[in-house]
């Protein structure tokens, strides 16, 4: 249960009480069902709202909190049906155009999403500041998920710029900010964001990303896991972790972590390539060529998964074919440096297995090396509403 769950909890537990004393309370009603919703008690916010339709209180607040439910056990048409219904009665509000351009998300509409939210971008909110964090937040996740990343990247270096990147959205532009490359951003935005809400999904994947690529692994461990204790089945973040056992070779728990990856991450070139040294560094070549391949059904035109190849089918004996893979590396990128490496340990220049550790480390030292950045795959939300 998360702080936020507990805190939740126990005000319903005051609320209850209250209530029992002044039933027909329309203020406490509310308040009591929206902790009720805010810790998953579920069945118990539908009591709170069939009270309140038998004391015929407004019918639009309480048909929002419905959809709340309905989003919450994730019946997205349901919920969108509830939000369009609540908005013909009350009109345009932005709580209202959050909590649909949300379920436009969650049923991977980002399109439409970004477009509720867009207009309320630059609204004058009032002193709202949790408001404007939420909407802020979802534009960029919609962003993210449409691959806008320059425009989102601008737009967020103008809000801090002018001191109005709410923490909140903070984690989801250093997501973006990691993905562009743009490492400074990515970590001041990632600390900003997880000074002020440290379990902030986006943020903690992208600063133990930004550990990562400075080359501390055991930083970035802790960050990630924390990322998945929210998180847990984002592919993303498992292969961020692989890398990160990979690179402090610690090779089986790497290899399990990254096997996890590509089961929800199937189509991302790096962490295909990542699990193929993880099995390399073990011996385990037939698991190696495996994983290469894998790569290679994704992207054909990458030297390095061919100079891997190159370099298992080599160790294998496989002379001819391990030297189609190495000519047709040399052919997409003469500088490939798997290729190099194994046209040296096939002419007998390389023997030992450290030697292959040390490789893996130079390949873990450049940044985008595995198949590109882990940008193929955007964070995609599955646990709570922010």
């Amino acid at each position: 249960m998360t702080a936020a769950v507990s805190s939740a909890a126990e005000r319903l537990q005051r609320l209850v009480a209250y209530l029992e004393q002044d039933p027909a309370n329309a203020t406490l009603l509310a308040e009591a069902c929206d902790a009720a919703i805010a810790c998953g008690r579920h069945e118990q916010a539908e009591a709170f709202i069939c009270e309140a339709e038998r004391l015929q209180l407004d019918a639009a607040q309480w048909m929002f909190r419905r959809a709340r439910i309905a989003i919450a056990r994730r019946e997205l048409s349901r919920a969108a049906d509830l939000l369009e219904s609540v908005g013909s009665v009350a009109g345009d509000h932005p709580v209202l155009a959050h909590d649909l351009g949300y379920v436009h998300l969650l049923q991977d509409n980002a399109q439409a999403c970004r477009d509720i939210v867009q207009p309320w971008l630059e609204a004058s909110l009032g002193d709202a500041p949790e408001q404007r964090g939420a909407l802020q937040l979802l534009w960029l996740r919609a962003m993210h998920r449409l691959q806008e990343l320059d425009e989102a990247m601008a737009w967020a270096k103008a809000q801090a710029a002018a001191g109005t990147l709410q923490p909140k959205a903070a984690g989801a532009a250093s997501l973006i900010a990691l993905d562009l490359e743009e490492f400074a951003e990515a970590r001041e935005w990632a600390d900003a964001a997880l000074a002020a809400e440290p379990e902030q999904v986006e943020a903690l994947v992208a600063r133990g990303s930004v550990a990562l690529a400075m080359g501390e692994p055991a930083k970035a461990g802790q960050l990630l896991q924390q990322a998945l204790a929210r998180n847990p089945e984002d592919g993303r973040t498992w292969s961020a972790l692989g890398m990160a056992s990979l690179q402090a070779q610690h090779l089986p728990q790497a290899q399990a972590q990254l096997e996890q990856a590509v089961r929800t991450m199937p189509a991302h070139v790096g962490t295909w390539h990542a699990l193929g040294w993880a099995r390399l560094l073990q011996g385990d070549r037939a698991g190696a060529l495996e994983a290469f391949r894998a790569a290679l059904e994704i992207d054909r035109n990458f030297a390095e998964t061919h100079g891997a190849l190159g370099l298992v089918l080599g160790l294998a004996g496989q002379g001819a074919e391990s030297t189609f893979h190495l000519d047709v590396a040399d052919r997409l990128d003469a500088a490939n440096v798997t290729g190099r490496y194994a046209r040296a340990l096939l002419a007998g220049e390389v023997r030992d297995r450290e030697a292959l550790a040390r490789l893996a480390r130079r390949l873990l030292d450049r940044g985008g090396f595995f198949g590109g950045k882990l940008s193929d795959s955007v964070l995609r939300q599955t646990g709570a509403r922010d």
